[in-house]
């Protein structure tokens, strides 16, 4: 017994401890497992709704493939290059109208007195306002695939963009967004749900935010005497609140699906609607879509704020820009910073809203309109008030259309071809995978026959 104690002391005192990195790598190899576990259930869990859905979602699509062919025919782009065509005309003829018409003159480009940090700050704000809705649509994609896909997200949110500037009201980007996302294999009810959930925030954001600049707007000076523009602005205000009103009823309340109801019956009694029973269903469609993304956000709090957040910040950097336009010509005003600012900020948001019911794309023509009558007032630009609008209307307008050109280019002539063959290869490796699993099966069963043999071979022997 004493022996066996000494024995037992010594191993005890010999044991070799487990290093505290084996641990650490326990402790969080558990977590991952854990939440590999979660993740499989959860997308368990959207398989099964799609597989539910199915048909719903499928007829969803043939309305969106659809609405993608109509805007691809010949005649859409003939007419999306005519309305380019009217945006560049416009701003020549602003131009023209600083050389011959303006009393505060135009300033060539080669007297400009240009303030290149701002230019640069000018670049960043025009970045950061297409990131932050880069980052919305990537949290919406991963949140139903746990998938980190950047550049799928980067180039839909481009499209999307591309084709809400070149068709009216800004109806496109929807459509194509959700076709694009499809063909890189994001799920179709995922593909469909994200276009119209980014809609909702962004709607509600920008007329809260646009409501509170109107209303700052009545009481500033500088801006008091443009009488024109506060009334377009109006215009625009209470159309933009009547949408989110109404989405907000559609998607929240029982109250506004009856309401749709109502207001239908009311337009096939006035003869305003034709076939009442097909808009009837397409339109509870839409209320139906509406409900079920709201339903989807309302159990994750913390989806909501982030997307909320995200708009808000996205609206705060565009309407930044123009202050950082001015300092481009002026330098950084060295009194009154502050209240400069503010101004600029108001104005962005009049000259939005006196945009946003113009039937153009881009709100072409309003809105060079309304920035040329404000900045040409305020903040002295004067002269340098042309080249304001060029830099104002490439934050807003063209270089969403560059950009959208060059990843439709890049997937035309590389991207597409690299993508089928990514997908191609996943699957051979996926079938190699197979085959190189089904060859050890195979070797083992050999194996096995072999030992039995070679087994019964030796006792038969004996």
């Amino acid at each position: 017994m004493d022996d066996k104690k000494a024995v037992e002391e010594i191993v005890e005192n010999n044991k070799v401890e487990e290093p505290e990195v084996n641990k650490k790598g326990k402790f969080f190899s558990r977590l991952k497992e854990k939440h590999d576990k979660k993740v499989e259930e959860k997308l368990e869990e959207f398989k099964k709704e799609d597989v539910k859905n199915k048909e719903v979602v499928e007829e969803k699509l043939e309305e969106v493939n659809k609405e993608v062919k109509k805007i691809n025919t010949k005649k859409q782009k003939i007419i999306n290059i005519c309305f380019l065509i009217f945006n560049i005309v416009l701003v020549v003829a602003i131009l023209l109208w600083n050389l011959l018409g303006s009393d505060e003159g135009f300033t060539p480009l080669s007297q400009l007195e240009i303030h290149w940090e701002f230019v640069l700050v000018y670049l960043v704000f025009v970045f950061l306002a297409f990131s932050f809705n880069v980052f919305g649509v990537h949290r919406m994609i991963y949140r139903k695939t746990y998938k980190s896909r950047w550049l799928l997200t980067y180039k839909a949110q481009a499209i999307c963009k591309y084709y809400d500037d070149v068709t009216p009201l800004a109806a496109g980007g929807q459509a194509f967004m959700t076709s694009y996302l499809i063909n890189h294999d994001v799920p179709a009810s995922t593909a469909l749900s994200i276009p119209m959930a980014k809609l909702i925030f962004s709607d509600i954001v920008w007329a809260t935010v646009c409501l509170a600049c109107l209303i700052s707007a009545s009481f500033n000076t500088a801006l008091s005497g443009f009488t024109f523009i506060s009334v377009t602005s109006i215009i625009g205000l209470i159309l933009s609140l009547g949408m989110v009103t109404a989405i907000l009823l559609v998607s929240l309340t029982k109250f506004g699906k009856k309401l749709v109801s109502w207001l239908l019956k009311l337009g096939n009694k006035l003869h305003l609607i034709k076939n009442y029973e097909k808009k009837y269903q397409s339109t509870m469609k839409v209320v139906d879509d509406y409900q079920a993304i709201m339903k989807e956000y309302s159990k994750s709090g913390w989806d909501i704020v982030y997307q909320m957040l995200l708009v808000t910040c996205a609206n705060v950097v565009t309407k930044s820009i123009p202050f950082f336009i001015y300092c481009i010509f002026k330098g950084f005003p060295a009194t009154g910073a502050g209240e400069l600012y503010s101004t600029f900020f108001m104005a962005a948001a009049l000259i939005e809203l006196s945009s946003s019911f113009i039937p153009l794309p881009g709100g072409s023509g309003m809105n060079e309109i309304t920035f040329t009558i404000i900045f040409s007032n305020i903040g002295g630009l004067g002269g340098e008030t042309f080249w304001a609008l060029l830099l104002w209307r490439f934050a807003t307008y063209y270089f969403h259309l560059l950009q959208g050109l060059l990843v439709i280019a890049y997937d035309t002539l590389y991207g597409n071809r690299k993508w089928k063959w990514t997908k191609k290869r996943a699957a051979l490796q996926q079938e190699s995978q197979v085959f190189k699993a089904k060859q050890i099966e195979l070797f083992r069963a050999e194996r096995n026959k072999r030992r039995k043999r070679e087994k019964s071979a030796k006792l038969l022997n004996n």
